[in-house]
């Protein structure tokens, strides 16, 4: 189940352009039940934490490369991917993302340049019904504010 992290919105007077590196990815999930919430995080550091679920292939953070920013300014992240739903395109069922997980202050480097990983907990829906085989996506912007 992967997840690409492809919106980075910039505020500010300057131009700065994202690379993404490795988008969010979740791995490869197997859920036995959806009658109540299990749960999977991927951490920045690459950590995972599982409940009511089980990690067939782990996934991996997003890194993302902000660059051409002022060297030694702080910037600031922030999101409002709460709740927002992945869904696979050839059935209705759905997970969520129930939060994002990065460092939320940066001071960037003096080529101008800063490193991001992005962890996420996903959720899946409790509905009922099953999952099925498949990418489940979404889109979620992130704003760098400095």
């Amino acid at each position: 189940m992967k997840w690409l992290l492809l919106s980075i919105m910039m505020i500010g007077s300057i131009t700065c352009s994202a690379q993404v590196i490795e988008s969010l990815n979740f791995g490869s999930l197997v859920i036995p039940r959806n009658d109540q919430v299990a749960s999977v995080t991927i951490h920045p550091d690459n950590s995972i934490d599982m409940n009511g679920l089980y990690v067939f292939a782990p996934g991996n953070p997003a890194l993302l490369v902000i660059e051409s920013l002022s060297p030694g300014s702080q910037v600031f992240i922030s999101d409002s991917a709460n709740g927002v739903r992945l869904t696979s395109g050839t059935n209705n069922q759905y997970l969520v993302i129930e939060k994002l997980h990065y460092r939320k202050s940066h001071i960037v480097n003096q080529h101008g340049e800063v490193e991001l990983s992005i962890g996420a907990t996903l959720k899946t829906s409790a509905n009922g019904a099953p999952y099925f085989d498949g990418h489940y996506s979404s889109i979620i912007e992130i704003s760098l504010d400095y």
